[in-house]
């Protein structure tokens, strides 16, 4: 009988055990199926498709500096272009809208001895094929109008490029096909993004003396040097009212790309000749300006997805059938020449 009781002990003990064990078994399965899913959720959040970039420029400050205090950053991607790979987008988000930034035009590419060309077409090469369809961007220039002055925010609506060597299609030189998308610049800027710009530029933050001016046509000549003085004055006779090296490539390629593109431009010196300046009175323009345009671009980021989604062919292209000499052609097959 002894032994029949023991063992009768035995089966209870095992039992509990076994009941336990599986409890704990449960438990842990639970714990790690409940991380699975958290982890999921968030790495969802972060799949969220990004149709929103900034490319830096000077309007910015310094490149590594952008929104500290004021974004999430969440890493960053990069995409193999035929000409290298392109530069680090930088994922971040604000009030919850997220965008990529592209330090400095994406210079951070750049090879010594290389075309200086190919940043450009790297940068928006990536962008285009990362399905960006809203850049924002801006920089500081100098004022060829005797009226503008340090610190002044200046909304550009038109462009013109003078003696530049770069390529001058990002469609021919990438071989990027938009067949029967007519790529006008009648309207270089996106009229929404203009619009949301200017309101919050508005919006100036108190002590900021710089003034807000809401046209104006920006002029780009050679890159990598200043202007001469009567480079400005011939500048000036053809119309145009502040000068910088890179804004006018990035609205022809975001132009031909069927992206829309709005600039926040600054005045952080005169141009050459038009009053003397210094590289200290650069130094310390760029830095109040940074201070005032980066909270007008996250500000205009997170109104995007609300206000600006609207089809805006004036600014994406405007779709044709046939070719240019020939309306009954088909226009999938034929490269139109004038495009």
């Amino acid at each position: 009988m002894e032994f029949f009781w023991i063992l009768a002990n035995r089966l209870r003990w095992y039992k509990g055990c076994c009941y336990s064990a599986m409890k704990i078994f449960h438990t842990i399965i639970l714990s790690i199926s409940t991380l699975l899913i958290s982890y999921s959720v968030h790495a969802d959040a972060h799949k969220e498709d990004i149709f929103i970039a900034v490319v830096g420029g000077t309007s910015f400050g310094a490149p590594e500096k952008f929104g500290q205090g004021l974004v999430v950053e969440h890493g960053f991607e990069q995409v193999e272009t035929p000409f290298g790979m392109g530069p680090k987008l930088y994922k971040m988000s604000y009030k919850g809208v997220h965008f990529y930034y592209v330090r400095m035009y994406g210079f951070e590419t750049y090879k010594k001895g290389e075309f200086e060309g190919n940043v450009h077409i790297r940068t928006w090469y990536s962008l285009y094929e990362k399905g960006v369809t809203h850049v924002l961007g801006g920089a500081s220039s100098g004022a060829i109008r005797t009226d503008y002055n340090y610190d002044d925010l200046v909304i550009i609506d038109d462009v013109m490029i003078m003696e530049s060597q770069r390529p001058q299609s990002i469609l021919d030189y990438t071989g990027i096909e938009r067949p029967g998308i007519f790529p006008s610049f009648a309207t270089p800027f996106s009229p929404k993004l203009r619009e949301i710009l200017i309101d919050e530029s508005r919006k100036a933050q108190p002590g900021y003396t710089g003034k807000l001016w809401e046209t104006a046509t920006f002029v780009q000549h050679n890159p990598g040097r200043f202007e001469t003085a009567a480079e400005i004055r011939a500048m000036r006779i053809l119309g145009a009212d502040l000068t910088s090296e890179n804004i006018g490539t990035c609205t022809i390629y975001a132009r031909q790309l069927g992206i829309r593109w709005a600039a926040l431009c600054s005045i952080a010196n005169p141009a050459v000749g038009v009053r003397p300046f210094s590289f200290v009175d650069m130094q310390n323009s760029v830095q109040r300006i940074a201070a005032q345009a980066i909270p007008i671009v996250l500000e205009t980021i997170a109104r995007i997805p609300e206000e600006a989604m609207e089809p805006e062919p004036i600014s994406t292209g405007e779709p044709f059938t046939g070719s240019y000499t020939d309306p009954d052609a088909d226009s999938s097959n034929i490269i139109d020449p004038e495009g």
